[in-house]
């Protein structure tokens, strides 16, 4: 008898994600530099769940022949457009994805996040600096203009806990959608057409 079976790493990933997420925690002065891998490792889950939930609708859709090229189509595309088109794919066209819901918005956010640390480019900036007294300790102190704080204000590393313990608890609830846990209409990620 035949019997079909494939490999997906999205459960290992989300361990590991909710494993970096209990190792999170920002000082006063400085922000927890393990968001870096919990943002590369819960974007790594989103695609996994993503390719592994397109190459399920595929299987299920098509003959044995000819489902990996139809898989294979929705695979090249990049994940906004997984995450828009799954919504369709999974329930035979009866919902889309709800771009409105906060783990649609959430699950974009991670994406935007993921290329910014994976595919980190940045340039000098040339700025003035403003230098005030010594410290005790012989430092002195640093006013950095205006620019120079936002930009530092707006890295992947700014994301506070609470917005990464969302981005766990929706990567598994996409997770239950996909092992058919959860129906897709009981998840706001999705709504009727």
């Amino acid at each position: 008898m035949k019997s079909f079976f494939k490999m997906a790493a999205a459960h290992g990933l989300i361990e590991s994600a909710e494993y970096l997420l209990e190792h999170i925690e920002d000082s006063e002065f400085c922000y927890n530099q393990n968001k870096y891998a919990l943002i590369l490792v819960a974007g790594a889950s989103l695609e996994s769940l993503l390719n592994d939930g397109i190459v399920n609708w595929a299987f299920n859709t098509f003959d044995r022949d000819s489902y990996k090229r139809h898989a294979t189509a929705f695979l090249s595309m990049n994940l906004g457009k997984k995450l828009d088109a799954l919504g369709f794919l999974f329930t035979n066209g009866k919902l889309i994805t709800n771009n409105q819901s906060s783990i649609y918005q959430s699950l974009i956010g991670l994406i935007k996040m993921r290329n910014e640390v994976a595919h980190s480019k940045d340039f000098y900036s040339e700025v003035e600096l403003e230098y005030g007294e010594f410290t005790e300790d012989g430092g002195q102190q640093v006013t950095f203009p205006k620019e120079v704080i936002a930009k530092m204000q707006d890295t992947p590393l700014s994301i506070n806990k609470h917005e990464l313990e969302d981005v766990v608890s929706y990567l598994k609830e996409l997770k239950n959608i996909l092992s058919y846990e959860l129906k897709p209409e009981n998840s706001s990620l999705f709504k009727p057409i």
